[in-house]
């Protein structure tokens, strides 16, 4: 499964920025649940910011719920040292997640910050 969230620039450079420290699991909060982590293949954040894709995460198996908090009660989990740029794609503004993320390929131009 793939899905995709926006970003602000200071959230993924901040994330990035994580990536040296011991403890590399973040996690993102979503107010409904996507779609069923499958058990076969990998299943990706991809990251918006400022208009474009940027890149993605992997995303652990493991999740999180918390009936409790009626805002975000889903929590995706991922490994920040698995940040994979790619080419930016552009992308119109949205909110919570989404399936239409980009299908990158290995070659082209990549950025590995969060902005242009």
């Amino acid at each position: 499964m793939d899905v995709g969230v926006w970003m602000r620039e200071e959230v993924l450079a901040h994330k990035l920025e994580a990536r040296a420290e011991r403890n590399p699991e973040q996690a993102w909060n979503l107010s409904r649940w996507p779609a069923p982590l499958s058990a076969e293949g990998e299943h990706r954040l991809f990251v918006a910011v400022k208009g474009a894709w940027r890149g993605y995460f992997t995303l652990s198996r493991d999740v999180l719920y918390s009936p409790n908090d009626t805002s975000a009660a889903f929590t995706l989990l991922f490994d920040i040292r698995s940040w994979t740029p790619i080419q930016l794609m552009p992308v119109k503004c949205f909110r919570g997640f989404t399936y239409n993320v980009p299908h990158p390929t290995p070659e082209g131009p990549a950025s590995d910050s969060p902005s242009p």
